[in-house]
């Protein structure tokens, strides 16, 4: 048996589960030197950069479409216009996976967000208000 066929694993293990390669090492029983030719041959460093990156774009991007749809939200209740349904349902889904989001952002810490219950309580709308909004 070669040791190709751990390739994949070894791979999905350093890029996507963010182990060290000494402990894929210990795991797959492959040589660390084969892994860091695999490490750079196939470039998985690039890859794991890449992958991280998009991440933390996706979410900074989701954060932001959310801050602009609660602004147009709070400008149609200001301004006593009546606000479609879609908008406040997308909203609403986008605040359901906020935890989600915040997770990718700041996987090193933990977060200690209001857990979504489908309704628009005080502490909701305060954790919109702080973590979406910006406003303190």
């Amino acid at each position: 048996m070669t040791k190709m066929k751990f390739y994949k694993q070894a791979r999905t293990m350093y890029i996507e589960e963010n182990i060290p390669i000494d402990v894929i090492s210990q795991s797959l029983n492959i040589s660390r030197r084969t892994l860091f030719y695999w490490k750079k041959k196939y470039e998985w460093g690039k890859t794991y950069f890449e992958k991280k990156h998009n991440l933390k774009n996706i979410s900074n991007e989701i954060l932001e479409f959310a801050r602009k749809l609660m602004q147009k939200i709070s400008s149609d209740i200001d301004n006593d216009r009546q606000t479609p349904q879609s908008e406040i349902y997308s909203l609403m889904k986008i605040l359901k996976n906020i935890p989600q989001v915040k997770q990718y952002k700041n996987s090193n810490q933990k977060s200690k967000q209001p857990k979504p219950t489908g309704q628009l309580t005080p502490e909701i709308i305060e954790h919109i208000e702080r973590e979406v909004l910006g406003i303190e």
